[in-house]
């Protein structure tokens, strides 16, 4: 997008856009899945 205005002129991308953009982080596939612990239950 671009706007110009009495201040000047702005240009950029839109939100979409920029989070499309983003590039994940690479996950180490050869290590064991890893999940955090949420609560423990005492059965009996």
């Amino acid at each position: 997008w671009a706007i110009e205005r009495k201040e000047g002129k702005a240009d950029g991308k839109c939100l979409i856009e920029a989070l499309d953009a983003i590039l994940p982080p690479s996950r180490p596939t050869d290590k064991p899945l890893r999940l955090p612990l949420q609560d423990v239950h005492k059965i009996g």
